[in-house]
């Protein structure tokens, strides 16, 4: 639609480009209401009663001419033609503050490079995972933070004992309670050291970008293992059509932030597909994000019994099919044995979690052997029998492994013995054919080793995107990894400990954020701080103000908090200059991929 103007004399103008209605206080009728968009060219007509918020007061609005308008109701379909002219006076719609005053600085550096933070592994949609009723809390939502982040009690239950995989996760045993307080008063909810509540609001998202914030791998996720023994599940646990509908909620989530600032292309969030997308986008000041896939039974070929063996062809349809949806980054494997390659063994309870959901899937616990490095390894545990009657009692599926014969495993750390399969390097090979990013973070030690070997001797750079999670890297490795021009990533930790590893392994970060991972914990900052030239406050949702302080990285907003203390610390200074730079080393990285398969295509 063209801009125009509409009104008497006497009245305020008005633009009617329907999406630069976003947030405008608009005369309806003789009322006042707040068009508060729910997508493009969709809007809740809000009067300041929050209970209406929903479709009966959702319209999808139309220009007609002048400030004529038909806007039609989603619920009843029923439509109205109407004149609509500026008002004031409308209550403000309920959302997250940002908390951040001052001028963005530019994203640009010299030539054509940018400046800025890249987080390589996060996981935007992590509440989608494990059959979708695990996570408390979504994203976004289209009528607001009161739907997104104001109903815990729906999945985890009054009291919080529903949520049985995160008290696992993190006290051992899937019994407790926990507080499931979200909007407004957030008396439960988010806290750093959750693992199954949202952390990465659309609006906490806004705050990081503001932060510095310029590139996001955001990691779609699915584990069918874990999706099959959760008890309630509202999604598919067939990992592919997880991962679809992920990507299709990511683009959703980029259309919604449009919506809010004016129109398609004109918000902070931007899907790209090619370093030369992700460049513009960052160097016109918005966050690029890229696509990626942590998945256990990647492309469908995983190790369950009766299941059919992949091909090689089937492999290269399947990895054309979703670089078609836009994929730009894949793990080779996840948190079990696939078709491709063993898993890296993790530790401590999270570790017997995961052996036993092996165990579930492919019929047999991780193989325990010697590792490539002294360094290297955990140690292997498997569920007792004990342990084995109470998760039965909170996850049926675990049954399975009543009297299931456990292998003596060593104890002293060990890895698995399970390698790259011949069908793993044919895909390395065709990710590599395709320019796709290969991730090397939780495989086997031993198929990491083969895939480095592949991959340096084809000069092809490859990404750790949360480095030492999933198996630890030795410096061989690290070196082998570099020399081909490959990258690393920090997992987030205090501010001294952050700044400290971040100038020993420079690279960015990878806080895998809704991941099933807690964010740091309490640190000293003073408010109102600045970073980057802007002024930031403590962070506000609902009526809670989030304070590094006592609070840690609640979520994901408080990030420039984080990054502020740790600026004031030993190194921290360079610390903060080596990630304003990741941003670039990450797409240099990805520059030399794309050159790299575009040789390998040539020579075959």
């Amino acid at each position: 639609m063209t801009a125009a103007v509409a009104g008497t004399a006497h009245a305020a103008t008005l633009d009617t480009d329907v999406y630069l209605l976003a947030g405008k206080c608009m005369n309806l009728q003789g009322e006042a209401h707040r068009f508060q968009a729910t997508g493009l060219g969709t809007f809740v007509l809000y009067d300041g009663d929050v209970t209406a918020i929903g479709p009966a007061t959702e319209y999808t609005v139309r220009h007609v001419r002048g400030s004529r308008f038909t806007l039609r109701n989603t619920a009843s379909r029923k439509t109205m033609t109407a004149t609509l002219s500026p008002a004031t006076g409308c209550s403000e719609f309920p959302e997250a503050q940002v908390g951040v005053s001052g001028r963005q600085p530019s994203s640009r550096g010299p030539g054509d490079t940018v400046r800025g933070i890249v987080d390589a592994h996060v996981h935007v949609t992590g509440t989608m995972r494990a059959g979708g009723a695990v996570f408390g809390g979504a994203p976004f939502d289209r009528f607001g933070v009161t739907r997104a982040l104001g109903d815990d009690a729906a999945v985890h239950g009054a009291d919080g004992s529903k949520d049985v995989t995160g008290n696992l996760l993190r006290d051992g045993v899937p019994f407790g309670t926990h507080d499931t307080g979200g909007w407004p008063t957030f008396a439960g909810w988010p806290a750093n050291a959750t693992d199954t509540h949202e952390q990465i609001y659309w609006k906490w998202l806004e705050r990081a970008w503001r932060g510095g914030l310029r590139l996001v791998v955001a990691q779609t996720v699915e584990d069918a293992p874990l999706c099959k023994v959760e008890p309630v599940r509202k999604y598919s646990c067939d990992e592919t059509r997880a991962i679809r509908g992920q990507i299709a909620r990511l683009r959703q989530l980029s259309d919604y932030v449009d919506a809010q600032y004016g129109g398609p292309g004109k918000g902070w969030f931007r899907i790209v597909e090619s370093p030369r997308q992700a460049r513009a986008a960052i160097r016109s000041g918005k966050v690029a994000v890229v696509i990626g896939i942590e998945s256990s039974g990647l492309l469908g070929c995983s190790r369950a019994p009766g299941a059919k063996p992949c091909t090689g062809a089937q492999v290269d349809r399947r990895l054309a099919a979703y670089r078609k949806l836009g994929v730009r980054s894949m793990f080779v494997a996840h948190w079990v044995d696939n078709g491709f390659a063993g898993a890296a063994a993790e530790g401590g309870v999270k570790g017997k979690f995961i052996n036993a959901l092996q165990r579930i899937d492919i019929g047999r616990y991780m193989s325990a052997g010697k590792c490539p490095s002294p360094t290297q390894g955990e140690v292997f545990q498997a569920p007792a029998q004990i342990e084995i009657d109470v998760l039965s009692d909170f996850f049926p599926a675990v049954k399975v492994l009543d009297g299931a014969p456990v292998p003596k495993y060593p104890v002293t750390r060990a890895c698995n013995k399970r390698g790259l399969t011949s069908l793993g390097s044919h895909l390395i090979q065709e990710m590599m054919r395709t320019g796709t990013l290969i991730e090397v973070d939780h495989m086997s030690e031993r198929a990491r080793d083969s895939v480095l070997k592949i991959t340096g001797g084809a000069r092809y750079p490859v990404v750790s995107s949360h480095t030492d999670t999933g198996g630890l890297w030795t410096s061989r490795e690290v070196k082998a990894l570099k020399s081909a021009g490959g990258v690393t990533s920090n997992r987030l930790g205090d501010p001294a400990t952050l700044a400290k590893e971040i100038v020993a392994r420079p690279g960015g970060l990878g806080t895998d954020t809704n991941g099933f991972a807690s964010l740091p914990g309490p640190a000293p900052l003073t408010y109102p701080f600045k970073l980057s030239g802007q002024t930031f406050d403590r962070e506000v949702t609902g009526e809670r103000a989030f304070d590094l302080n006592t609070d840690g990285m609640a979520h994901y907003g408080l990030l420039p908090d984080l990054l502020a203390a740790m600026a004031r610390e030993p190194n921290g200074a360079r610390a903060l200059r080596i990630l304003n730079g990741s941003a670039e080393a990450y797409l240099s990285m990805w520059e030399r991929a794309d050159m790299a398969a575009r040789r390998i295509s040539r020579t075959g």
